[in-house]
Order: C-alpha cells, then structure tokens, then sequence
C-alpha cells in the first residue's frame, strides 16, 4: 500500500544550508528513497527569495511542492502566540492540507501553531523539534545589547513554551534525544513524545586529511539569529587577541558581521560558498570551530567537521553520543583558546581519522531513520 505524507516546513528544505532546512531535506530525502510519497507544503519571504535550483532539486524528491508567503510586519503580533509561530499561520495553507486525508509532519515550531486550527481537528498531526525553541530565544536574549530586542526575544521565549504547551494537546512530538524528551515531558506534565536521531548526509563518509591545516574554521546558517551571534561571540571573545588565522564561511552573513570578520588582519568570512567550495575549505583546515549553544548534542555543522575535518572544538554538551571521541569541548571562551593554542600546530593523524571511521560506522543510517520514522508515524 503507497504511503503518502504531508510536510509542512518554515523554510525551503536544502541540502547545501545548514540547520533546519538541511535536516528536513535530508528527512525527504530519506523517506521518498524509501518509497514514501512526499507532499512538502513550505514558506518564502518573496518569490524573489525562491532559489530556482534548490526548488527544483527538492521536486525531484517530492510528488508535489506547493509554497506560500510568510506574514510579515506588526499583523502577526499577538499576546498569546511569538511572533516566530504567527507568521506562519496560512488559511490557503489549510485549505490544502485538507485536500487529502494523509498524516501531517510539522518541521520545527514555526508553522506548529497550524496544529490548533478547528479545521484540521480530524488531522493526525506530529512535530519534530530539532530546537527547543524557549532555550533558543532564550540564547538570543542573552546574547543581545538592544533592550527593544532584548525584551522581544525574552517575549519569544515565554509565549513559544505557552503555545508548545496547547499544541501538547493536539499533537504527536519528535524528538533527537532522552534530553529533548524529559525536557518536554517536564515542561507539559507529559505528552506523547517519540525519540527519532538526526538525519545526516547520506552520500558522504570520512575523508579527512592528515597533518596540518591552515586556519580554524567556523561554518553555519549565517542568516540564522543564534548562528549569527555564535559567529560574532567567536570574533570578539575567542579571537579578538588569539592572533591565529580565523575563517568564518555560511549563507548570507549581515553587513554588520562581514564588518566585524575584516576588522582584524587575522580573521575574515566567506559568504555563500558553494558545496564544494565549502567542503574545500573544510579539508584545508587546522580546526573546525563548532559551537552551538541551542542544542544539546553534536549538531550538523560539527558532524561535517567530523567527517570532513582535521581537529574540531565544540562548547560543552550535555548530551554524550557516540561521536563524542572525535571532537574536543570547552566550557567558555578562556578554554576554547586554550584548546585552540595546544591543537594549532599538532598534526591530525591516521590514528583519530581511523578512530571516526569506526564510530561513525555506529551511526544510525538514513535509511535505518526512515524506517523508524514511517514507525512512529504510521505503527
């Protein structure tokens, strides 16, 4: 019997961009090469914004592709819902969903708030939350000067754990991890909550070189908020008097942030590289730089480090998986030097690049994640 199965995602699924949209596409991905039919409803800022190769490399994976605008502006501004749920409320959207009668996987908390409309009370509905958003604004709060975006954020974060605890009631939730999940289950009292690992990029394996590098590298979603402040935390608390070459690459950084890269003669960014080209500067480096505050475990980013890199360094997590031999972690930016200082001119060997090649074969395949997700989703 054909399974077939609507995906609602905040963001054009890509697999050259990291974060969320590389998850999800990867998820595709798996799910459609295992013969599921995938019918992805998105968002766009503009049709300008739509990249017409990306656009049509998801078709090629999906049996239908359908986008919609995102709200924009102070409409969407509500004392009970964040801002970063309301801009994704879409009626045309859940007139779609209705066309059907297939189960829907809402990626992230953006577009989640869909789960409370009366008009998909006959829905079966799931969330995987890559992110849990509260701790994620909360990170921005933190990290910002601006009261008006202080306080913005810190209102983000109380309504975003308010709407995830109604939509507790509506819902089925994904997550990566028994952290992810007790953290759920304390904040509703409960709830039906699935544990489904992170998908990874199924056509690569390790490839990195030994010897010396060149530079630290830091790679990520530049036009993603926490990202963006990762990268500008790194620039000012870690290499602000480190005099190493320092490398920062992703998607579409802020003026404000290429300003900051070329402030000093020792650091500098790369905007939108191409995969290869990313993947180029990866290999040249001495240490790929990984923070990531947001999530618990080892994220996207510090996994293609992993796979592709010579020394990676992390902040401290929480979650201890099975890659955690191949990378170092620190506790705050006095340690990351520290680290940085002793890892700088010691050469990688074949020893650690064998080291990840066995733990990597530990990890869960694409295809193996799949067949878990068509689990939960349809027993």
């Amino acid at each position: 019997m054909q399974r077939s199965l609507n995906i609602i995602s905040g963001n054009l699924p890509c697999p050259n961009t990291l974060g969320d949209a590389q998850q999800t596409y990867w998820l595709i991905e798996a799910l459609s090469g295992s013969g599921v039919q995938v019918h992805l409803f998105t968002f766009s800022d503009s049709d300008s914004t739509i990249n017409t190769a990306t656009t049509s490399q998801v078709s090629k994976i999906c049996s239908s592709v359908k986008t919609y605008p995102i709200n924009q502006g102070h409409r969407n501004f509500s004392f009970s819902a964040p801002y970063a749920t309301s801009k994704y409320l879409n009626t045309q959207l859940i007139n779609d969903l209705n066309e059907n009668n297939f189960p829907v996987l809402i990626e992230g908390l953006g577009p989640s708030e869909l789960a409370l409309s009366s008009a998909l009370a006959n829905k079966n509905i799931w969330v995987r939350l890559l992110t849990y958003a509260p701790r994620y604004f909360r990170y921005l709060q933190e990290r910002s000067i601006a009261p008006l975006k202080k306080l913005f954020y810190q209102r983000e974060a109380v309504l975003s754990k308010k709407i995830l605890k109604k939509i507790n009631q509506r819902v089925t939730w994904i997550v990566t991890s028994d952290i992810d999940k007790k953290t759920l289950a304390d904040s509703f009292l409960g709830g039906n909550i699935q544990i489904l690992a992170p998908f990874n990029n199924s056509n690569s394996s390790v490839s990195s070189k030994t010897g010396l590098g060149n530079y630290c590298l830091f790679q990520g979603n530049l036009s993603d908020a926490a990202t963006h402040k990762t990268a500008r935390w790194l620039l000012t608390h870690v290499f602000h008097n480190l005099k190493v070459p320092f490398v920062i690459t992703g998607n579409n950084p802020s003026p404000s942030l290429v300003a900051l890269a070329h402030s000093q003669p020792h650091t500098c960014i790369v905007a939108n590289p191409s995969s290869s080209e990313r993947q180029d500067m990866i290999e040249k480096a001495q240490i790929v730089i990984q923070p990531c505050f947001v999530k618990d475990g080892a994220d996207e980013a510090l996994i293609e480090g992993i796979k592709h890199g010579r020394h990676c360094l992390t902040n401290t997590k929480v979650v201890n998986n099975s890659l955690a031999a191949s990378y170092h972690q620190g506790s705050s930016a006095n340690a990351f030097q520290e680290i940085i200082i002793q890892l700088y001119h010691h050469p990688f060997s074949e020893e650690e690049i064998e080291t990840r090649k066995q733990l990597m074969a530990l990890e869960k395949t694409n295809d193996m994640l799949a067949k878990e997700c068509a689990t939960i989703i349809w027993g």
